[in-house]
């Protein structure tokens, strides 16, 4: 009986054949709508929004919340295009001002605010950036 059953399950297998072998295709069925996507041209000038490290110029380190609010308010009244932040890094109340990738741009914002504002200093930080790129045919071109 064993032998039996091991002869028809061997017929059985000898039958089934996993692959074509005459054909050395692979056949991917898509949704057409996927080549549009893939086709579709890049868009490098759309704005980049997002985070990405950089440099701020602390105006104020301090214990006092009323003292850094103030300090703020009045950043925010002598120069109202550049924006300003109050952190809470516990027990610590910061303000920081500006969004600059590099550390050269910060420094002359810190050499307008050295008198006004003191002490303050340069730090790095995660700065918000609102952009648009340009590509590189385009900045060629400016030049």
């Amino acid at each position: 009986m064993k032998y039996l059953f091991f002869l028809l399950l061997l017929g059985c297998t000898l039958g089934v054949a996993a692959q074509e072998s005459d054909t050395g295709y692979v056949t991917v069925h898509a949704d057409p709508r996927l080549a549009l996507v893939v086709n579709k041209p890049a868009n490098t000038n759309r704005p980049f929004i997002g985070k990405v490290r950089g440099f701020r110029v602390q105006i104020y380190n301090g214990n006092d919340r009323k003292k850094a609010s103030q300090v703020k308010l009045d950043f925010m009244r002598s120069f109202p295009g550049i924006r300003s932040y109050l952190v809470y890094n516990n027990p610590q109340f910061r303000v920081r001002v500006g969004d600059f990738r590099g550390r050269k741009d910060a420094l002359e914002l810190y050499n307008k605010l050295s008198a006004q504002f003191n002490p303050s200093m340069v730090v790095p930080d995660v700065i918000n950036v609102n952009t648009v790129r340009k590509n590189k045919e385009s900045s060629e071109d400016d030049d």
